[in-house]
């Protein structure tokens, strides 16, 4: 007899049960709620925002009466155009006063809001809030934690619970509509494409295989997705793909591999390129990665005012050292933000100081 086996199946009951009761939960606290706010963490990805948009139209399409408005302090990236978002955001934009719930989506923690927490910070501090999240990382400290750092997406983490609210009598007594209809199903499609680099990411399991399938079943359009998003770059793009490929470096420390690489706002502004678009340059790590013998690959942004910096591996664990410079993430894909440009000659050194 296989006890571990027995003992992983009873546990993963209980965490159901769970996980089931914290979801019902949340249509108690959206019952009861006047104003809601959606917010997630500033630096904008697919998974982020078709996170915010699923929650958002959900909400709209169950509850109509209810004021519900997504807020962010910086532009989506032009890559996302294409949905036409319906979200606020402009610099210092404050959250209205009378908001009395804050649903806060793929963010570990509220300095992952960035600017927009720190313009109102007394109103977030003061409001009931959701935490929804995939981040190992998570700080947990929110009125409702839904966090499972096993799901490679938040995405997948709200279709699973709007799924039971969908069919929860007090998100139909307003209305007999579907909530998960065929916008929220291409919301929560793309967070799931664009945090699984299309499943290629360990944490992609035949669970989330199912779960896509459930949203191209509910008219997704799979193919309006990759072809605004994965095929569609600018020359310009590619000429950036480039720069970083030709200035691969490695680096080698206790036996570990990493083979890394950078970009700096000069370049980008030479390409014609937006600094401000994160999704800009986002993709290449994830080429880096390609490279055979790499325990772990990093690639540097650096701006004039702050550096980013995005780890990915199959194996190594990127998020334990991304945590030694202050980021975090998953074990497979992790980053850093730093308020200041890091100099070329920093980056080995501070590769030297984690591995």
């Amino acid at each position: 007899m296989d006890f571990k086996k027995i003992i992983d199946k009873v546990s993963n009951v209980w965490k159901n049960i769970a996980s089931k009761a914290n979801y019902l939960s949340v249509i108690d606290w959206l019952s009861g709620a006047k104003s809601i706010g959606v917010i997630w963490h500033d630096k904008i990805d697919g998974d982020s925002l078709g996170s915010v948009l699923a929650m958002q139209r959900w909400i709209k399409n169950k509850f109509p009466n209810k004021k519900i408005k997504a807020y962010t302090n910086r532009k989506y990236p032009s890559v996302f155009e294409f949905l036409n978002p319906e979200i606020e955001y402009w610099e210092n934009l404050e959250i209205d006063e009378d908001t009395d719930l804050l649903i806060i989506l793929d963010s570990a923690n509220l300095e992952r809001l960035g600017d927009l927490y720190k313009n109102n910070k007394k109103k977030i501090d003061k409001t009931s809030k959701i935490n929804i999240d995939h981040h190992i990382s998570n700080d947990k400290f929110w009125d409702i934690n839904i966090v499972d750092w096993q799901s490679p997406a938040t995405a997948q983490i709200v279709y699973e619970i709007l799924k039971i609210l969908d069919v929860h009598p007090m998100a139909q007594m307003n209305t007999l509509k579907n909530g998960i209809d065929d916008k929220v199903a291409l919301y929560l499609l793309m967070g799931i494409l664009t945090d699984t680099q299309n499943f290629m990411i360990p944490l992609a399991t035949d669970k989330t295989l199912e779960v896509a399938a459930n949203l191209i079943k509910l008219w997704a359009d799979k193919q309006l997705l990759i072809n605004n998003i994965f095929l569609n770059k600018k020359p310009e793009e590619l000429k950036l793909q480039w720069l970083v490929l030709d200035r691969i470096k490695k680096f080698e420390e206790n036996g570990v591999k990493c083979y890394w690489s950078y970009y700096n706002q000069e370049d980008l502004e030479k390409l014609g390129l937006d600094p401000a678009d994160s999704w800009v340059g986002r993709s290449l790590v994830s080429i880096l990665n390609q490279i055979s013998d790499a325990d772990f690959v990093c690639l540097w942004k650096l701006l004039d005012d702050e550096t980013t910096v995005s780890f990915r591996s199959k194996a190594y664990d990127v998020n334990a050292l991304a945590q030694k410079l202050w980021g975090g993430g998953h074990k497979n894909a992790a980053g850093v933000k730093f308020d200041k440009k890091i100099s070329i000659q920093e980056i080995e050194k501070m590769l030297q100081k984690v591995i």
